[in-house]
């Protein structure tokens, strides 16, 4: 930014904000909000206008509890989504600090990747180093940290909001791993897609020992929100460490083949965390052995219409097939591509 918003531009971000022009007052435009109101000039050519915008920017802040530079931003640069790291405490050494930055930058070009379909290991598509020149970074004022400005282009499905929604989800599935009792809860990390790459990165981001507390926020453009509006993704102290250890170990053994039938007693879908999970009632064959009693056994499933038809299965009561493999040291099965089927009834 080199100085205050134009007219058009404040004008756009009180609309897209949730602000209404209520009223004139000499030649300009009062726009509401609650109990807030505000003064949008008639227009850049007057010799105040840059005085006037600076204050509008100060009033709107003050409204919507933001600082004055963060709304700046969001007027001149309104077509971009936002991922910010912040690492809590009062400074950081400039090798900690520049390895932190250049593990954003990695996250960003990894989940990138993720979303193309590119893997890991191979030379990257040229989308996701042009994306990585159209993002603007942005430094914090307040802590060490950073914000990444990513584009958000007018098509169905821009590659900049695929990016920002997949950190999101990555994010959000690694910190439900640190903060889980369970030993093989990175186990689960892996099973979703989550590399052992992503998570070292994540762990250079906690700190020169990796100990620090750190936070990632997620902000949408304002001209194409995200329902639930922005989130924020804190990782505790220590975790980066729990993070770092995982990426060195890898997930458990190789997967074998598993088998369960029954009915469906529960389902669940998280779209920023776990994906077409059900439970069914029944006795696990895991490489061709029965593996004790019957039980509830968690099951994910391979996509939205194995979840359809196993939320139908649960209305009806019908019995449910799943084949697909486990670790041995997990307890759930991942379905294979086709793995899940309802079975047919048997007429006596």
């Amino acid at each position: 930014m080199t100085g205050p918003p134009h007219v058009r531009q404040a004008t756009d971000y009180l609309s897209a904000r949730g602000w209404a022009p209520t009223d004139r007052w000499r030649g300009g435009t009062v726009w509401s909000w609650r109990d807030f109101d505000v003064l949008v000039p008639p227009g850049d050519d007057l010799a105040d206008t840059p005085r006037r915008m600076r204050d509008l920017v100060e009033c709107v802040a003050d409204a919507e509890g933001r600082t004055p530079r963060a709304v700046e931003r969001d007027m001149a640069v309104p077509a971009v989504d936002v991922v910010s790291y912040r690492l809590r405490g009062s400074g950081i050494a400039l090798p900690a600090g520049v390895r932190a930055v250049r593990a954003v930058r990695d996250l960003v070009a990894t989940c990138a990747r993720d979303v193309l379909g590119d893997p890991a290991g191979s030379r990257a598509p040229a989308e996701v180093p042009a994306l990585l020149d159209r993002a603007l970074l942005s430094l914090d004022e307040s802590v060490f940290g950073v914000e990444v400005l990513l584009p958000v282009d007018d098509v169905p499905e821009p590659l900049g909001r695929l990016t920002a929604l997949r950190v999101l989800r990555v994010c959000a599935v690694v910190r439900q791993a640190v903060v889980a009792a369970d030993e093989v809860a990175f186990d689960e990390v892996f099973r979703q897609g989550v590399g052992r790459d992503v998570c070292a990165t994540l762990a250079d981001l906690a700190g020169p020992h990796r100990a620090e507390p750190f936070e990632l926020g997620f902000r949408w453009s304002v001209l194409r929100p995200v329902e639930g509006g922005a989130t924020t993704v804190e990782f505790p102290g220590g975790a980066g460490e729990r993070v770092w250890a995982a990426s060195r170990r890898g997930p458990a053994g190789a997967p074998v083949a598993a088998v369960v039938e029954g009915p469906v007693t529960g389902l669940a879908d998280d779209e920023h965390g776990e994906r077409w999970r059900i439970q069914v009632r029944g006795t696990p064959v895991v490489d061709g052995i029965a593996t004790g009693r019957e039980r509830l056994v968690p099951v994910r499933l391979d996509g939205e219409r194995a979840y359809g038809a196993a939320l139908e299965a649960h209305r009806t009561g019908r019995t449910v097939r799943v084949s697909g493999s486990t670790h041995r040291t997990g307890k759930d099965i991942a379905v294979d591509p086709g793995g899940f089927t309802v079975v047919e009834d048997v007429d006596g």
